[in-house]
């Protein structure tokens, strides 16, 4: 078994991240592009190690949360275009506008910000169809489109809107949002503004609904990293999980019948046998609604999570007769053997969804980036 990680860390697979992007592709068909949503660390994975892939394997474009997640990968030396989904403050525009990166347009109060930027400022108009989030309701469009058309430094280069339903089965909001967008984007035609990008496409309408003509990329986020939209649903894609949390076994003590484990005596062994300790926790990362719920694999087997999961350790019963042994690598999530033990599989038994699983996951863990067996990057915890 694995003895050379003394420490929790995690793994990511950029093999298992190239899979789901081909994976996307076939979904989406020809002649559509992508913009991979790497915001929030690229769901809890690390940003730039896998912009780096998505760029290796022909991805279009990139989608983050900030300005300052933008930064990161400019300084991480990712050249490829950039949206900033949210919000950016006048200093923000003007970085943004020198480097490649381009920003959104949530708020008519917004232009006023962009036309005072200083430098030519590169937007795609966000549609509110639905979401009721960000967003341009289409009402105000009149008056972007007037704003837009006196500034020459403000170049519309892309519109977009965002599904709220795409994940539930049978639904008509669908529909009723890309009818809405098409009309939005008509309202802009008519106004002489020509987008040439045109995106609205997230993972569970990539897999599940027909994209219209005018969409030229699609925005998937969770599929990239291997999970579903909603754990409990099944979904079309062959994805396959890009992350593993491990640690090593720290302590494996045997007990007799009756012996109590973790706090609240909420589990009691029912007969002579070994507790492993494991320092995997709710503070890495790990839920602690998994007390009673969760396993873990050691040596390529299940072993049930023994008691209330604790700050920075977790106990599982490895049984009255085992081989489990200090330093072996015990996996909470990801794979080991022929087991894996999914994002998908941990929310669904904490009521929740891979991405709150994923992006929970602490920063303070040292993350190894794989690629056909070997470790191609490193991004150390960050302590503070």
């Amino acid at each position: 078994m694995n003895r050379q990680r003394p420490h929790p860390c995690i793994e990511v697979s950029l093999d298992s991240i190239l899979h789901n992007v081909s994976e996307i592709r076939r979904a989406a068909g020809q002649g559509k592009g992508i913009m991979a949503v790497v915001k929030d660390l690229a769901y809890g994975c690390g940003s730039v190690v896998v912009s780096r892939a998505l760029a290796s394997c022909g991805v279009e474009w990139l989608a983050v949360a900030t300005a300052a997640e933008a930064r990161a990968l400019r300084d991480g030396g990712i050249t490829l275009p950039v949206l900033v989904l949210g919000a950016c403050d006048a200093d923000e525009l003007a970085w943004a506008g020198s480097h490649n990166v381009s920003v959104s347009l949530n708020d008519v109060a917004d232009l006023a910000h962009m036309t005072r930027a200083g430098a030519p400022v590169r937007l795609h108009v966000n549609v509110d169809t639905g979401m009721t989030r960000l967003g341009l309701l289409p009402s105000e469009l009149g008056a972007v489109v007037s704003t837009l058309r006196k500034n020459p430094a403000l170049v519309c280069e892309g519109a977009y809107t965002h599904l709220a339903c795409a994940d539930v089965p049978g639904t008509a909001t669908v529909d009723n949002q890309t009818k809405k967008f098409k009309s939005a984007l008509d309202l802009l035609l008519q106004g002489g503004i020509s987008p040439r990008l045109i995106h609205y496409a997230n993972s569970a309408a990539i897999m599940r609904h027909p994209l219209s003509p005018e969409c030229t990329l699609v925005r998937p986020g969770i599929t990239l990293y291997g999970c579903k939209p909603d754990p409990l649903q099944d979904f079309p894609l062959a994805l396959r999980p890009a992350v593993t949390l491990k640690a090593p076994v720290a302590k494996v003590k045997k007990v007799p019948a009756g012996t109590a484990v973790s706090y609240g005596a909420r589990y009691i062994a029912s007969a002579e046998t070994h507790i492993a300790t494991i320092p995997l926790g709710y503070g890495i990362g790990l839920p602690r609604k998994l007390t009673g719920a969760g396993s873990v694999l050691i040596r390529g087997r299940r072993y049930a999570i023994a008691g209330t999961v604790t700050m920075d350790y977790i106990m599982a019963d490895v049984g009255p007769e085992t081989d489990v042994s200090v330093g072996d690598e015990a996996v909470a999530i990801g794979y080991q053997g022929g087991e894996c033990i999914s994002p998908d599989e941990i929310a669904a038994k904490c009521g929740t969804i891979a991405y709150e699983i994923l992006c929970g996951l602490s920063t303070r863990l040292d993350r190894y980036f794989m690629l056909k067996g070997e470790v191609v990057g490193r991004q150390e915890g960050l302590y503070f």
